[in-house]
């Protein structure tokens, strides 16, 4: 929307007709010729980053497999100007449009024994609705995210063995996602996975 629009770099021929601008056409160009073209526009939605996610996967001898994921996001959208009022925040239900209240995240079907927490313990604010496909988890940090403020938190859960692990004779093959949705268009930054097998394995 060029509402939203501060400046953009003007290379000729240029149009700029409602929430549309267009470059171009342009022809008799040299090849490998180079223009920087920058636009700068205001958006004050909530850019949520995974900053780190450690996964740990282990396998039991009992026919079950545990899955904790150490978590770090950064709302890495516009900072926050100003000092900020949780009284406030709370009473006009309508600020803080670049806030993240919370997201949905999404767990395998058989996914049990969930939980939720951070160093000071579990974190009561979420909800889990069991779908057909799927667990969906409505996550709720204990403040708000503004841009620049981070938060962590760790996730965990059990699923039955028979439906990742197979076998052929005396070899196994693990096969699992390698990562779980955490939010809507998720861009993470770090990733580390780690795989605790049962004892004895080789």
């Amino acid at each position: 929307n060029t509402k939203s629009v501060e400046s953009f770099t003007k290379v000729k021929p240029f149009n700029q007709i409602d929430g549309t601008i267009t470059y171009g056409p342009y022809s008799n160009i040299v090849a490998l010729t180079e223009k920087e073209l920058s636009v700068h526009y205001r958006n004050n939605s909530p850019f949520l980053t995974v900053t780190r996610i450690e996964r740990l996967i282990e396998v039991s001898h009992w026919g079950n497999i545990a899955i904790e994921e150490k978590i770090e996001v950064e709302h890495t959208g516009a900072k926050l100007k100003g000092p900020f009022s949780r009284y406030d925040y709370q009473q006009d239900h309508h600020s803080g449009p670049a806030s993240v209240r919370s997201y949905k995240t999404v767990l395998p079907a058989s996914a049990s024994d969930v939980y939720y927490r951070d160093t000071n313990g579990n974190i009561s604010t979420s909800n889990m609705k069991m779908r057909k496909d799927l667990v969906e988890l409505d996550l709720r940090p204990r403040y708000p995210l503004f841009g620049g403020w981070r938060s962590h938190y760790t996730l965990g859960y059990n699923v039955p063995s028979y439906e990742y692990l197979y076998h052929s004779g005396d070899e196994f093959l693990l096969k699992m996602r390698a990562i779980d949705h955490v939010f809507d268009d998720m861009q993470v930054d770090e990733f580390v996975t780690k795989v605790i097998l049962p004892e004895g394995s080789a």
